[in-house]
């Protein structure tokens, strides 16, 4: 039968790991369809059920995290002997339609599935012989797309137009097998004389994959080698026209273009990128510096599935009581401290503040059993409670005279700026010529835990508290900053003008609320905004806004290692220069 009228499955699985000997299937997805059908990818017939789990095994963080899938959704499980039943059903739909006695599934990268269809078929005593011909799609990108950057599923997938969901899900997995499937059809077709299953296999055995050489992107030169030499955001778009990524550049011809050097080092998750980006939307601005804003702007809005740093996902601001102990989503004259970012460092704030509270007293086991927190991790990495409450001791000893202060505001404040002090002069001291802006930066209160848990002493328990207190130190520090940057007005000398001037930003409601350029010597104009206090501020603020003076400030350390001329005007009577703002901003 000829193979764009073939009737095949495209299969997909999600498991807690590679090896089916130990580990468990989670999900299996499959649909039923040809390469000929006309029918868009949308509307596929999809057949996706989850896989039952022993008792005792449980779903690994990273899994979880990646799939989507948890055990609180455990009730809609099946038996796996159940979702087999169901498999084999399509399976003999198909083999019959086909009029062959083996079903032809179709796998992207099928070294992972095939031994858990294998050990499936094992477990249920099936007399008969495995029931599948698989056909693996990934072995047919390594021969028919040699030279693109990446060829996992979603690579493979985008570089023809179609969006997979973040997620790793069954069904959404197997309908981007359909889709790759009908276009290598159409291409082994037209392009290799392969018509059928046996001249496909005869075809796969002939060939081998050929060796990379250099990189061919889906991109056409022509559409990035003319780009302007100015500052700007683009954005990555795959044939379809979904966009893909949105970034920032003070060149957007030298930015856009060092992403496609044949063998340029880029990370895993921008080559798979990279081999779906077909096309180029460029949006020019007046500086880096708004390039970078509108940057984070478009981000918010648009959710690109590989800007990851600076998406909202589901982050939220809190704002926590004078005495850390209690938060809240907005702010009013008890939950005057922030916006602060919601998440472990506030939790490690409030929990540190909870049993200071209770310090005169031995620390007790209700207070153990949830005192991981004050460490900033979760509770799957969180030490022993004798280790814990060892470590409590000895934090207490090394700080007795400072936790004296009945204030824990006083103490997180003083201590944090303390240890941050010494973090500051140590770096300064290790500082070398290769030195990245990111080293020069504050702790990322925005990164992802390490999946390896740590190795506990009750030491490195102390260490974890004064790390939480001096993170949270400066969280409060950061939210004081960003709320005076929200109403002021900004200026620096732009580059390459033919007289000097200087690009003038004036921040209301903590956006840019007008631009302009004057002549250097002219006074920097006020913020509409300077005269409201900090309560009033604080009201403004949302993640977007958070995340954009956060941006601002990232730009300004920019600007001052540039040695560029500098003022922030907050009032009138307030006016802080390049030299004042490289002090600064170390502790913001």
């Amino acid at each position: 039968m000829n193979l764009a009228d073939l009737e095949i499955l495209t299969l997909d699985c999600q498991a807690t790991g590679a090896n089916p000997q130990k580990e468990h299937l989670l999900e299996i997805g499959w649909v039923q369809t040809c390469a000929a059908a006309s029918v868009k990818p949308e509307t596929l017939p999809v057949s996706a059920y989850r896989v039952g789990l022993p008792a005792d095994v449980d779903i690994p963080p990273a899994v979880q995290r990646i799939t989507g899938i948890t055990g609180t959704d455990s009730d809609q499980a099946l038996p796996a002997t159940d979702v087999w039943l169901k498999l084999m059903q399509a399976a003999r739909r198909v083999a019959a339609a086909d009029q062959m006695e083996q079903c032809p599934i179709i796998i992207h990268y099928s070294r992972f599935e095939k031994p858990f269809l294998k050990h499936l078929h094992t477990a249920e005593h099936h007399p008969e012989a495995f029931p599948f011909r698989i056909i693996c799609t990934h072995e047919i990108a390594q021969r028919l797309l040699p030279g693109l950057p990446r060829r996992g599923l979603r690579a493979v997938a985008g570089y023809f137009g179609h969006s997979v969901p973040r997620q790793r899900r069954s069904g959404a997995h197997a309908v981007a097998t359909a889709v790759i499937w009908q276009h290598f059809v159409r291409q082994l077709t037209a392009e290799h004389g392969v018509y059928d299953l046996d001249q496909l296999n005869s075809w796969l055995k002939r060939t081998r994959p050929q060796s990379r050489t250099g990189r061919d992107y889906p991109m056409q030169p022509a559409i990035r080698l003319n780009l302007p030499d100015t500052p700007g955001i683009y954005r990555m778009l795959r044939s379809n026209g979904d966009l893909l990524y949105i970034g920032k550049a003070t060149s957007l011809k030298q930015r856009v273009n060092s992403y496609f050097r044949k063998k340029g080092p880029h990370a895993e998750h921008t080559l798979e990128m990279l081999s779906q980006a077909a096309n180029l939307d460029v949006t020019r601005t007046g500086s880096a510096l708004e390039a970078a804003v509108l940057e984070s702007d478009e981000i918010k809005r648009h959710c690109p599935p590989y800007n990851v740093a600076l998406q909202t996902g589901q982050r939220k601001l809190v704002f926590c009581s004078s005495d850390l102990k209690k938060c809240a989503v907005k702010p009013d004259k008890i939950h005057c401290i922030g916006p602060l970012p919601e998440g472990n460092p506030t939790a490690a704030m409030t929990t540190f503040a909870a049993w200071h509270q209770n310090s005169r007293d031995p620390a007790g086991d209700d207070f153990l059993q949830g005192g991981y927190a004050i460490l900033g991790v979760r509770q799957a990495y969180a030490p022993e409670t004798d280790c814990l409450a060892d470590g409590l001791a000895l934090f207490r000893c090394n700080h007795r005279k400072r936790l004296k202060n009945p204030s824990a505001l006083r103490i997180v404040a003083a201590l944090g700026r303390e240890l941050w002090a010494e973090r500051l002069k140590a770096r300064e001291k290790a500082k070398s010529a290769e030195a990245t802006e990111a080293d020069e930066e504050a702790p990322d209160d925005q990164g992802e835990e390490s999946e390896e848990a740590p190795s506990w002493t009750p030491e490195a328990v102390a260490r974890g508290i004064e790390y939480s207190i001096m993170r949270g130190a400066l969280l409060i520090r950061r939210a004081r900053w960003l709320c005076l940057l929200s109403e002021s007005s900004l200026a620096w000398e732009a580059r390459n003008a033919k007289d000097r001037r200087k690009i003038v930003l004036l921040l209301e409601n903590g956006a840019v609320g007008l631009r302009e350029e004057l002549p250097i010597e002219k006074e920097t104009p006020l913020s509409a905004g300077y005269t409201k206090r900090i309560p009033k501020r604080q009201k403004i603020f949302d993640v977007t806004t958070y995340e954009r003076l956060r941006v601002v400030t990232t730009e300004l350390r920019r600007l001052v290692g540039e040695e560029r001329k500098i003022e922030l005007r907050l009032n009138p009577g307030t006016i802080l220069s390049g030299r004042q703002l490289a002090k600064l901003l170390p502790w913001v």
